[in-house]
C-alpha cells in the first residue's frame, strides 16, 4: 500500500554497496553506523525512529554479500552478525525448539477458517472483568450471565443489576494481529459507549479504555520485568485522577491450578517445567521462560513470553520469543532469533488448532522467514491428545 515516507526512511531503503558496519553503545542504548555507496553514512541508536529498519537493511545487505570480507567489521561485532544471519544447517534456537516440527507440514498463505468468532470469545472474560470493576467505581454491583451469543466480531453481554437484565452490545476488531479493539454499548446507562484497546508485546500487555460520554480514561499496564510481573492501573474522570494501583501479578503453582491449565501444554508447546506462570485477575495467564548459555566470548539469553486467554474450550495463545547475544568483552548486544506465534484452538466441537507465525522484523532468523513467516498451520487435536 502506498504511503508517504520521510527522507530518512527512503534513504535507508535505497542503501546498497555496504562498505563498513560499526556496532557500539551510545548512552546505554545499542547503536549502529553503516557506511555504504560512495562515502555515504547513516548513524542511529535504538531510540531513533528508523533504527529497526536500518538494522534490517544492514543485515539483509550483509547476508546477501558473497564476499563478506569486503565489508569492514570489527571482530566482536562480526561474531554477532554471523549469529544473526547464519544459514546452511545452522537453524536458530527458536526454530530448533519450536519451529522445526512445522517444516514438514503444509503451510497455507491464507487461513482455512474465519477466526473472528473464536478470537472474540477468548476476549470476553477480560472485558467482563474490566466492565465489572468500572461499574464498581460508581458503587454499582453487577454480574454477567455466563453464556454470550454472537456472530463473528459481534455479541451481546447480558449484565444483571438489581435483579434486572441489561444488554450490552459488543463489537470487536482484530485488524492488527496482536491487538484487539472492543466497543461496548450501554455502559452504565443507555447510549454510552466504552472502547477498549488491548495490545500484546514481548514485555507488556496494555489495556486502554475510554468512555467519552463520562470523560472516563484509564489504562492497565501489565509489565514484565525480570522475574516478576507488575500491574499498574490508572483511571481519570473529567481530567482528575480517581484511581491508581501498582501491584504484583501473583505466581501460580501449576499443580494447584487444576486440569484446565495442566492440559494446555498438550497443544500449545509450553515448557511449563522451566517457566514462571502468572495468573491475571480475569483468569488469563502469562508464562515467562528465560534461559542462558555462555561460552568464552559471548552470553546468549533466550526470552519467551506467552499470553493465554481462554473461554469455555476456546483458547488463544500469543507467544513472543527472541534471543539476546552479548559480547562479554565490551557488553555489545544484538537482538536475534525473533518469533511471534499465535495459536487458536477453536474449541472441542471443532477440534482443530491453528498456528500463525507473524513477521517480526530484522531480528528474526533466516529459517523463520523462509519456512514459517506469514504461514498458517493446522493440526487435528483428535490425533494430538
Amino acid at each position: 500500500m502506498y504511503r508517504f515516507m520521510d527522507k530518512e526512511e527512503i534513504e535507508i531503503r535505497q542503501m546498497d554497496s555496504l562498505k563498513m558496519i560499526h556496532l557500539y553503545k551510545l548512552g546505554g542504548s545499542d547503536a549502529i553506523a553503516a557506511y555504504y555507496g560512495d562515502n555515504q553514512q547513516i548513524n542511529m541508536c535504538a531510540m531513533d525512529k528508523h533504527y529497526n529498519l536500518l538494522m534490517e537493511r544492514v543485515l539483509t545487505l550483509y547476508s546477501q554479500c558473497e564476499d563478506k570480507n569486503s565489508i569492514i567489521v570489527d571482530g566482536t561485532a562480526k561474531k554477532l552478525l554471523e549469529v544473526a544471519v547464519g544459514r546452511e544447517n545452522n537453524y536458530t534456537n527458536f526454530f530448533n525448539r519450536v519451529g522445526v516440527k512445522y517444516k514438514a507440514m503444509e503451510g497455507l498463505e491464507a487461513p482455512r477458517f474465519a477466526a473472528d468468532g473464536a478470537m472474540r470469545e477468548t476476549m470476553i472474560p477480560m472485558l467482563q472483568y474490566y466492565i465489572k470493576e468500572l461499574y464498581n467505581l460508581w458503587d454499582v454491583k453487577v454480574d454477567f450471565e455466563r453464556n454470550t451469543r454472537g456472530w463473528h466480531r459481534n455479541c451481546v453481554l447480558k449484565l444483571k443489576k438489581d435483579g434486572e437484565t441489561f444488554m450490552l452490545p459488543v463489537r470487536m476488531d482484530f485488524q492488527e494481529t496482536n491487538a484487539c479493539t472492543a466497543n461496548v454499548g450501554n455502559f452504565l446507562t443507555d447510549m454510552n459507549t466504552i472502547e477498549f484497546q488491548v495490545t500484546y508485546s514481548d514485555n507488556r500487555q496494555l489495556i486502554v479504555f475510554e468512555c467519552k460520554e463520562l470523560a472516563l480514561v484509564g489504562e492497565n499496564r501489565i509489565e514484565i520485568k525480570g522475574d516478576k510481573i507488575k500491574s499498574v492501573t490508572t483511571i481519570s474522570v473529567n481530567g482528575q485522577n480517581v484511581y491508581y494501583m501498582d501491584e504484583d501479578v501473583p505466581v501460580v503453582q501449576i499443580g494447584s491450578e487444576g486440569a484446565r491449565f495442566k492440559n494446555m501444554p498438550k497443544y500449545v508447546d509450553i515448557d511449563v517445567a522451566n517457566s514462571m506462570v502468572y495468573q491475571l485477575p480475569w483468569g488469563g495467564y502469562v508464562v515467562c521462560r528465560v534461559s542462558e548459555s555462555v561460552d568464552e566470548t559471548a552470553k546468549r539469553t533466550d526470552y519467551d513470553t506467552i499470553y493465554i486467554e481462554s473461554n469455555d474450550t476456546k483458547v488463544m495463545i500469543r507467544h513472543f520469543s527472541y534471543g539476546l547475544v552479548e559480547n562479554l568483552s565490551d557488553g555489545l548486544k544484538l537482538r536475534t532469533d525473533g518469533a511471534i506465534m499465535r495459536k487458536l484452538y477453536y474449541g472441542d466441537k471443532h477440534g482443530e488448532l491453528e498456528t500463525l507465525f507473524i513477521p517480526v522484523g530484522y531480528y528474526s532468523g533466516w529459517d523463520y522467514k523462509e519456512f514459517l513467516e506469514n504461514k498458517y498451520f493446522y493440526e487435528s487435536m483428535e490425533v494430538s491428545k
